[in-house]
Parts: structure tokens; C-alpha cells; sequence
């Protein structure tokens, strides 16, 4: 039995090593997929501001756009 296990550890088609990628690859995934459907949700809540014309939401995606302040624009740092 010890003999067998030894084996398909060593040589065999799933061990540790595989065992470890396959993690890695899977939170990859996980969090890659994450990050799209938050992408998705980001675009969708876009879409619909533009549509109803929300002046607040129109300016949010501009900011977005262009993080830096805008000609005229007040800064107020907090601490």
C-alpha cells in the first residue's frame, strides 16, 4: 500500500505539484472572473446613467475617465 501510494506521488499523472498549480490556477480564475463581473456592473450601471440622463452619474463616469481635476476644480484635502 505504502508502495503504491510512494508511487503515484512521485510518478504518477496528480501529485502535490499538480495539486498546488491547479490551485493557483483556479483562485486566478476566481479572481479574474470576479473582476469581470464587477467590470459588467460597472458598464451596466453606466449604460442605464447615460440613458435616464442622471446629471451626478454623468459626471462620475467623466471623472473616471479623467481622474485628474478638471480647470477650476477645488481640491479639499482630509486628513
Amino acid at each position: 500500500m505504502i508502495g503504491y501510494l510512494t508511487y503515484h506521488t512521485l510518478y504518477g499523472n496528480y501529485n502535490l505539484q499538480n495539486y498546488y498549480i491547479n490551485k493557483f490556477e483556479i483562485k486566478l480564475f476566481e479572481d479574474f472572473n470576479y473582476r469581470l463581473q464587477q467590470s459588467l456592473a460597472d458598464v451596466n450601471k453606466d449604460i442605464f446613467a447615460l440613458h435616464y440622463q442622471f446629471e451626478d452619474m454623468k459626471d462620475e463616469i467623466t471623472k473616471r475617465k479623467m481622474p485628474l481635476p478638471a480647470e477650476g476644480e477645488v481640491l479639499i484635502k482630509l486628513d
